[in-house]
């Protein structure tokens, strides 16, 4: 028992992530076939993180440079962590825009959160490699943590009454017990926070033996260029956006608009979210052939008219070659299926035999 908690720890390195599949990792590496695993949409990173962690081959791709932060910093890097110097350099006087405070309060931000990430981040853009990004991660989990699920649409109300110094108000207005917790984050110095994840990041960094990889990438591409390297690969994980649910793009716009410091981030991931879907998932498995195991990652709400039930994704699986599916008992944290009640999610995979 003890061990198996231990073990769990590495998965705090981890940002929340909307559809993370931090619970159900056991079941899909119950699955994985070969020494080599493509996590062909790592999104989060928890399935390349068990992956590594039962000495695998990572190779983890993303269209989004949010996943690819989490891929340098936890998959590819194999030894080197973050000291309590690096905590403290955030600090340091520099020169910078105020590209946050700017753009992103009151509405997102507090101001003087706003204030210290403009800094932290003008401190992190001078420094080069591995601490960089690890110092991203650090600051992307910084940020996430006072948010309700990573979401960005709320906050402007509460930013404002901590700014009018109401925040006792606040916190007896509050009923939520994630909510109370976040607006806590966001009255904390940022200093022991940072401390707290530093020690979280630093868990799930270990040394698996391999020669991991990292890509951020359009899907398409990236198996082309993995089957023109002709690179032995036994096992592709594919937990594609679920077609009419929440897009990661929009989701996570503010984020990926701080973390490249720039307004006009586009990144098209609507490729299996849409009317389409079905014939993307064609596709990508006729360029996965290469790859001798497919795992495939899907949910379905039944009152919802817009998902992808499991066995119309099974008939286009079955096409290439035979497969079976199990459905899984889980139940999202919260819903990211069109809104319905989210006690009716189905999640489900898909397994090759």
């Amino acid at each position: 028992m003890k061990a198996k908690k231990m073990a769990n720890k590495i998965y705090e390195a981890l940002p929340a992530f909307l559809g993370g599949k931090r619970k159900m990792v056991d079941i899909i590496a119950s699955h994985f076939q070969g020494n080599t695993i493509a996590d062909v949409f790592m999104g989060g990173g928890s399935v390349s993180l068990k992956a590594k962690e039962i000495g695998k081959r990572v190779i983890a791709n993303d269209i989004a440079y949010r996943s690819k932060i989490i891929g340098e910093a936890l998959i590819k890097n194999q030894r080197d962590k973050i000291i309590e110097q690096d905590v403290y350099s955030l600090f340091l006087p520099a020169r910078h825009n105020r590209f946050i405070e700017k753009n992103f309060t009151p509405r997102h931000f507090e101001i003087k959160t706003a204030r210290f990430l403009d800094l932290a981040f003008a401190n992190i853009r001078k420094m080069e490699s591995i601490r960089k990004k690890l110092l991203e991660l650090l600051l992307y989990k910084f940020i996430i943590c006072q948010r309700n699920f990573g979401s960005f649409v709320v906050g402007k109300q509460d930013n404002e009454m901590i700014a009018s110094g109401n925040e006792i108000e606040l916190l007896e207005l509050t009923a939520s017990n994630s909510r109370v917790k976040k607006i806590k984050n966001i009255l904390s110095h940022p200093l022991p926070v940072l401390m707290d994840q530093r020690e979280q990041i630093n868990a799930g960094i270990f040394n698996n033996f391999q020669e991991n990889e990292v890509y951020q990438m359009d899907v398409f591409a990236f198996l082309k260029l993995m089957k023109k390297r002709k690179e032995p690969i036994g096992t592709a994980y594919f937990d594609s956006p679920y077609k009419n649910s929440t897009e990661y793009s929009g989701h996570y716009e503010i984020l990926d608009q701080i973390l490249e410091e720039r307004l006009d981030v586009e990144i098209d991931d609507r490729a299996f979210n849409k009317k389409d879907a079905l014939k993307n998932f064609e596709k990508l498995f006729s360029l996965s052939e290469f790859i001798p195991r497919w795992i495939i990652s899907m949910g379905y709400n039944p009152g919802s008219d817009g998902g992808i039930k499991g066995e119309e994704l099974l008939k286009v699986v079955q096409k290439f070659r035979p497969a079976k599916i199990y459905q899984l008992n889980h139940v999202w944290a919260i819903n990211n299926l069109s809104g319905k009640k989210q006690e009716e999610n189905v999640e489900y995979l898909i397994v090759t035999k």
